[in-house]
C-alpha cells in the first residue's frame, strides 16, 4: 500500500520544510499534530487547512475546533486525507494560531511504498531551523496592546488637558481680536473729533455779502 509523502514550507521562508509521510486513511487532525511536532510547536491554537488548487487559492476550509464549524467548513478529526486528493500534485494551506497567523504550503510530491514498520504520519526529513513560535513580532503586538489598554486609563486626563489648551489659546485670540477692534474704534472716534474741531474753526459769511457794504442805487 502507498502513503502520501507530503512537503511543509512555512510561507514565508520556503527554504525552511518538512518532509511528511502519511497514510490516505489518516486524518488532517493527523496531520495537524505532525507538522506542529516537526517544528516544535505547542498545539495550543485554532488551526486550518484548506484545500488548494495549482495556484494557491483557498477551497474548502476544514477546521480544528467544532466552534468554528460554518456552513460548508467540515472537522479534521472526520475528514480523512485521501478524500481531497484529486490531482497528483495536490496542494493545500495550513494556517495556524489566528492572532499570529503562521500559514504553511503544503504539497503532495510523491506516493511511496509503506514501510509495515514505521509509524505513521512521520517526519522523515528536516530542512531549516524553524522560527521562534512566539516570535518578536507576535511579542511587540502583544506588548503594543497592553500600552495601548493602559494609555485609555488617561485618555480622559488627556482629553482634558488638551481641551483647556485649546481654550485658553482660543481666549488669547479672542482678548487680541477684541483689543485690535478697541484700537480700531479709538482711532476712528479720534478721527472723527478732529474732523469735528476743523468744521468749528471755518468762517462762514452771511447771506447777501460782507457786513458794511451798500447796496449800489
Amino acid at each position: 500500500m502507498a502513503v502520501y509523502k507530503l512537503r511543509v514550507a512555512f510561507e514565508e521562508h520556503e527554504d525552511i520544510y518538512r518532509d511528511i509521510e502519511v497514510r490516505p486513511s489518516q486524518t488532517f487532525y493527523d496531520l495537524h499534530e505532525i507538522i506542529l511536532q516537526s517544528i516544535s510547536f505547542d498545539q495550543k491554537h485554532a488551526a486550518s487547512f484548506f484545500v488548494s488548487d495549482e495556484h494557491w487559492r483557498k477551497n474548502d476550509e476544514i477546521t480544528l475546533l467544532e466552534e468554528d464549524l460554518e456552513d460548508g467548513v467540515k472537522l479534521m478529526k472526520k475528514v480523512k486525507i485521501s478524500s481531497t486528493v484529486m490531482q497528483p500534485n495536490q496542494r493545500y494551506i495550513y494556517l495556524y494560531d489566528k492572532k499570529v497567523l503562521w500559514s504553511f504550503l503544503i504539497e503532495l510530491i510523491k506516493l511511496v511504498p509503506e514501510d509495515n514498520r514505521a509509524q505513521y504520519p512521520r517526519c522523515i526529513k528536516t530542512v531549516g531551523q524553524a522560527p521562534k513560535q512566539y516570535k518578536q513580532q507576535a511579542i511587540e503586538k502583544l506588548k503594543q496592546k497592553r500600552e495601548e489598554e493602559e494609555l485609555m486609563d488617561v485618555v480622559p486626563h488627556a482629553d482634558e488637558e488638551a481641551f483647556k489648551a485649546a481654550a485658553e489659546e482660543k481666549l488669547v485670540f479672542d482678548e487680541e481680536e477684541s483689543e485690535g477692534e478697541l484700537h480700531d474704534d479709538e482711532n476712528a472716534i479720534a478721527h472723527q473729533d478732529e474732523e469735528h474741531e476743523g468744521e468749528e474753526g471755518e468762517e462762514h459769511e452771511p447771506e447777501g455779502g460782507p457786513e458794511g457794504e451798500e447796496e449800489e442805487g
